[in-house]
């Protein structure tokens, strides 16, 4: 993945990192209290994607250490699976097969070395696009751009399979 696909892909995953964190300290914070917690920085989360050496993917718990940082990634990770589900994203993709729409596996394949990728799957997301993996339309979602944002993150971090050749 290029360094700037990669960059943005881990400046999604820290902002979502950082608005769990100050979700978590509302909720368990007494009144009037001023805690903070530290939030992994993108050093250690890069840190833990390379867990292989090869600077593997952000989305990949397998690959992750027991870190304080490491669990709170697949924390995020885990409720960006929530939303997609929350959402209906399930009704017409599938993580690694074709329903409706398109692999989120076969998406991030496409996608992995676009620098435009999270501007573009965004876009796609909330005003709907057709034409791009066949006849089949997606149409526009209701959700907020930060919700979008996480959702992109979220396919874009899924291991990138190339989808079957067709005939």
């Amino acid at each position: 993945m290029k360094p700037a696909a990669r960059f943005l892909m881990l400046f999604g995953v820290i902002t979502l990192a950082t608005a769990c964190a100050r979700k978590d300290e509302s909720a368990t914070a007494p009144v009037g209290s001023s805690t903070s917690r530290p939030v992994a920085d993108s050093r250690q989360i890069s840190g833990a994607a390379r867990s292989d050496g090869h600077g593997g993917s952000a989305a990949s718990p397998s690959g992750l250490g027991e870190r304080e940082g490491d669990k709170h990634l697949v924390e995020v990770l885990t409720t960006a699976r929530s939303l997609a589900e929350a959402k209906g994203c399930f009704a017409c993709h599938q993580v690694d097969t074709k329903v409706l729409g398109p692999a989120f596996a076969w998406v991030a394949y496409r996608y992995q070395r676009d620098p435009k990728a999270v501007a573009t799957l965004k876009y796609a997301i909330e005003h709907g696009v057709s034409g791009v993996w066949g006849s089949m339309p997606m149409p526009a979602q209701s959700l907020t751009p930060v919700e979008a944002e996480e959702l992109v993150s979220w396919v874009l971090a899924q291991n990138p399979v190339a989808p079957p050749q067709s005939d």
